[in-house]
């Protein structure tokens, strides 16, 4: 008899969490794509390709085990802002909507080339690297790039309604102070997945010698 109760209110609420959801979903595939391009392109990639990406992808693994611990956090947090900034401004055009979708691929596309290089390069070793150093922080700013991305993407389509008189009665100063509050917020976390990609690199950098 519980299971007849109850089996319907829990399908109807699954079902509306995907709805509210399916943005995110939908921009989190794309980023998924965008990690097994990158690591399919790893098979062309050498280390001065690395390097040249490091400053958008933070590819450079040189830079975790050599130059210590700040310059990781550096490295790590210019990178996030990179993107976070390109979604800021993206959500503040008439037209940025679609292209935010772009973001998290291209964030994804850099993990995964990465990945791809490292574990052709040094096999196993490169594999537990980034499990142990890589992965934790990338893991972190990944999520809060994609969330950013849905906020980017709805703040921009609320404009373009606004501006076509679809929704004529909204609070536009409202909304735009709501979605810079919460790209501030997402700054933040930017800032403590940098601050866990540079507490990866000061545990277990060491332990590897490339």
């Amino acid at each position: 008899m519980k299971r007849i109760v109850f089996a319907h209110p829990l399908k109807k609420q699954m079902f509306f969490g995907l709805r509210r959801n399916k943005l995110l979903f939908f921009l989190g595939l794309l980023l998924f794509a965008g990690i097994v391009f990158g690591a399919v392109s790893s098979r062309t990639a050498d280390a001065l390709l690395m390097k040249r990406l490091d400053f958008i992808f933070q590819t450079n693994f040189d830079l975790r085990t050599e130059q210590g611990w700040f310059a990781a956090f550096v490295s790590s947090f210019a990178s996030s802002v990179i993107f976070l900034l390109l979604l800021l401004l993206l959500g503040l055009s008439l037209w940025g909507g679609v292209l935010t979708a772009a973001v998290p691929f291209f964030k994804g596309y850099g993990y995964g080339l990465s990945v791809g290089y490292l574990y052709a390069a040094y096999g196993l070793k490169g594999i537990f690297y980034n499990i142990l150093v890589i992965l934790p922080g990338m893991f972190l700013s990944a999520l809060v790039l994609t969330a950013s991305a849905v906020l980017s993407w709805k703040n921009a389509f609320r404009l373009c309604a606004s501006f076509l008189r679809i929704s004529a009665g909204s609070d536009v100063h409202g909304q735009m102070r709501d979605y810079l509050t919460a790209m501030l917020r997402c700054l933040v976390v930017c800032a403590l997945a940098a601050v866990l990609d540079m507490l990866c690199a000061l545990c277990f950098s060491w332990i590897f010698q490339f």
